[in-house]
């Protein structure tokens, strides 16, 4: 295996321009937990430095590798803890990414939503409202098929959002290693869709000594029921999805048996939208019975449930990254959670 040339820093930005970079103090970490609803977040053990703000002030992790320079995240302190010893002082941070941001910002008046204006734009007015400005979304021409007014005041912003996002199968919000609003759409991976691939005989994977497995089938649905029974849409919708996949090792043709999962929804664009929904929790089912650890060298470039292409001794197949955790330090390796993936037939 070559050897690489590996630092880490961490910038702090205001206003969005580079003011100083920390002083290290101990090693620190990022982390992304894909079903957290702040996706990813930051530990550091900092030199004290006067010149930050860490009530404003954003902190921006970056890991040089043989050179070129990769961003990892941007994310806001949300707690700071300044202790001493005798080598002098350190301050050590908790910083989320930006969702926290949008977290932060609640409702102060009865938020009022008119039927017919498109989802993703009343997502957008509400990132804009929480000062995020930067945004890539996949577009959308669902609109709302009633007027809203569904949540009460001190709900916060990224609640919101949220619900908005799940009522037209998209991904929770999410935030990339830019610090980019990430609005794209629920999609079932497949091979074709594969952004990393992790094999032992490629020496870009630098894949680690070592996986463990983990199964959890107790009681796990087969069957989805989505209802929505809202006044104002004058009907009571209802779908429903059957995970009868034989390869599914959670399938009614597997198991022998339906376990159902009932789920009211609170509102929904149409009945095409619902079935879909439905759809999405059944082709989930097919790959939530099996998750495995891998550990990597330092591989920047992963986002939030990015779809991985594993080749190893022990385990081979299609993989969602659920959670990965990044050492920002030089030597330091990346450990993987990943959950198989039974393509839908």
């Amino acid at each position: 295996m070559s050897t690489r040339e590996v630092s880490a820093r961490t910038d702090v930005y205001r206003n969005g321009v580079r003011l100083i970079t920390l002083r290290d103090a101990e090693d620190g970490e990022i982390t992304m937990q894909r079903e957290a609803v702040l996706k990813t977040s930051l530990y550091g053990s900092y030199v004290p430095d006067p010149l930050v703000d860490w009530l404003t002030d954003e902190l921006r992790p970056v890991l040089v590798i043989d050179g070129e320079e990769h961003p990892c995240g941007v994310y806001l302190a949300a707690t700071v803890r300044e202790r001493s010893g005798e080598d002098g002082s350190v301050v050590e941070v908790d910083a989320y990414d930006r969702c926290w941001l949008v977290q932060s910002c609640r409702t102060e008046t009865i938020l009022h939503l008119d039927a017919g204006t498109y989802y993703l734009a009343a997502v957008r007015s509400l990132l804009t409202a929480a000062g995020i400005q930067l945004v890539m979304e996949t577009p959308s021409t669902l609109t709302l098929a009633t007027d809203r007014e569904d949540w009460p005041v001190g709900t916060d912003y990224l609640t919101i959002i949220n619900q908005l996002l799940a009522e037209i199968n998209y991904e929770q919000l999410w935030f990339d290693a830019r610090g980019y609003a990430r609005l794209e759409p629920v999609a079932e991976p497949t091979a074709d869709s594969v952004q990393h691939v992790l094999d032992t005989s490629q020496i870009n994977s630098l894949i680690l000594p070592g996986l463990t497995r983990e199964q959890d089938i107790f009681n796990a649905p087969n069957v989805f029921i989505c209802v929505c029974n809202n006044p104002d849409l004058g009907q009571t919708l209802t779908a429903e999805a059957i995970n009868d996949n034989p390869q599914s090792p959670l399938s009614t043709i597997r198991r022998g048996r339906r376990i159902a999962q009932v789920v009211k929804v609170d509102n929904t664009p149409d009945q095409a939208t619902l079935d879909a929904y439905a759809a999405k929790l059944r082709n989930q089912s097919l790959w939530a019975s099996e998750v495995v650890q891998v550990r990597t060298a330092l591989l920047p470039g992963y986002g939030v449930g990015d779809t991985v292409g594993l080749s190893h001794p022990d385990a081979q197949g299609l993989y969602i990254e659920t959670s990965w955790t990044l050492q920002l330090k030089p030597g330091g390796e990346m450990t993987h959670g990943l959950q198989r993936v039974v393509l839908s037939l």
